[in-house]
């Protein structure tokens, strides 16, 4: 079947939609964390290495879909208040490695907390099945365009 090419006018964009929501969503997790401390991004990392431990910062870039001077940029302010450190891998030297330390888990249970109060406010207004759905969909679309 032929694509709908009402779809193909750029008030239709696909990337501009997900990014209008995307900063719709942030300002609400921004302002219930703020008290944290923490951005969205910096949360997400600590986060990760919380679940994963240490990581390579090629794979902890990789996993937050982010490119590496990026990370770098969030890693510096998480690293300068002893959230996460920095090191070589001891098996290969050449791969840096960054883990969360136990100041960083401290502040991440606390960023939890408004984190999930942020998650309750979006949820409260989306609606649980929608999100769900949503969630999937979005999964979905990942795993296609990767």
């Amino acid at each position: 079947p032929a694509m709908d090419p009402a779809l193909l006018d750029p008030a239709r964009c696909i990337s501009n939609n997900l990014h209008k929501t995307a900063r719709a969503v942030t300002r609400i997790y921004a302002e219930e964390m703020r008290p944290a401390g923490l951005a969205r991004s910096q949360f997400a990392i600590l986060n990760l290495l919380d679940r994963d431990g240490a990581l390579a910062l090629s794979v902890l870039a990789r996993r937050l879909y982010m490119d590496r001077t990026t990370l770098t940029r969030n890693l510096r302010p998480l690293e300068r208040d002893g959230l996460v450190s920095r090191g070589s891998d001891p098996e290969d030297r050449r791969v840096r490695l960054a883990e969360i330390t136990p100041a960083g888990r401290a502040r991440l249970e606390v960023a939890r907390g408004y984190w999930r109060q942020a998650q309750a406010r979006v949820l409260e207004r989306f609606g649980e099945a929608a999100w769900r759905d949503l969630e999937a969909t979005l999964r979905d679309l990942r795993r296609r365009v990767r």
